[in-house]
């Protein structure tokens, strides 16, 4: 995995592990919630392993945030269309 994209997944998994811990959760019950062992669900926390869409998607939504948020730290802002 290059650089950039270890740091990537480094600050991912700290919003990841910020978020478990301020909504009291353990790592056991989350990754058995979201349908991840509980030693990869550590690897995520620490950037250590790299996750797919379909992971981020059950992270973000067991944590109730945007995948947007998980990824760059920032909400998406969506606007609304008025046709």
């Amino acid at each position: 995995m290059g650089a950039e994209r270890m740091s990537l997944y480094k600050e991912a998994g700290a919003r990841i592990k910020a978020l478990r811990l301020e909504k009291g959760y353990t790592r056991e019950s989350m990754a058995a919630h979201i349908k991840l062992s509980g030693k990869f669900l550590y690897e995520i926390e620490f950037g250590r392993k790299g996750f797919s869409a379909d992971v981020l998607l059950r992270i973000a939504n067991y944590l109730d945030t945007g995948c947007d948020y998980i990824m760059t730290g920032k909400e998406c802002m969506i606007k609304e269309r008025h046709e």
